[in-house]
């Protein structure tokens, strides 16, 4: 049989591949559980939120007129108002952006200890119909110094105080900071 190649054995057989295949479902079964995908959640709502203060302020500089961020607690959204003529008003011309806060959070704190304002949502005094406000000047100034807290709906039915995060938005830079509670202190994130 001249014509005829050598079988290869290179591969894997049905066996193995099974085998294979039972070893990584044991090992996920034993990982998953142990992972905390409320603080990855809640971790990327308070990153995300801090990006869309950031653009607002941005916004507020580069249009040199005012911006408005309200904050919804009935939809967990923010609203972003580019206030052009500057009367807290929002006017059929002016653009509103609306960003939701994600799956799965909401704004509180829960049983966490207030950080440095003794709210138990947010702090900020101003209203526009009826939802409490931030505005950012031109100057890229802020308002008012105040801040809010967020955590995720099973941390507040449950009463976990490790998933509550607070942003805190100072008045003259109009800059913002974020901590997270520990479990037993707030830790400043950058």
């Amino acid at each position: 049989m001249a014509g005829r190649r050598p079988r290869s054995t290179a591969g894997f057989t049905l066996i193995e591949i099974i085998a294979i295949c039972v070893i990584i479902g044991t090992m996920a079964a034993i990982a998953v559980p142990r992972l905390n995908f409320q603080a990855y959640r809640v971790n990327g709502a308070v990153r995300g939120l801090n990006g869309v203060l950031a653009r607002a302020q941005r916004l507020a500089v580069t249009n040199q007129s005012s911006v408005n961020v309200l904050f919804d607690l009935s939809t967990n959204a923010v609203k972003v108002h580019e206030d052009d003529d500057n009367d807290n008003v929002i006017d059929a011309n002016e653009r509103v952006r609306v960003y939701p806060i994600g799956e799965g959070v909401v704004f509180g704190r829960g049983t966490a200890p207030k950080r440095l304002y003794d709210v138990t949502q947010i702090s900020f005094t101003r209203r526009q119909n009826g939802l409490p406000e931030l505005i950012f000047r031109r100057d890229g100034s802020a308002s008012e110094n105040g801040g809010f807290y967020i955590t995720t709906t099973n941390a507040a039915a449950a009463g976990r105080k490790s998933d509550a995060r607070s942003v805190e938005v100072v008045r003259p830079t109009g800059r913002s900071e974020w901590y997270r509670y520990t479990g037993s202190a707030w830790e400043r994130k950058f």
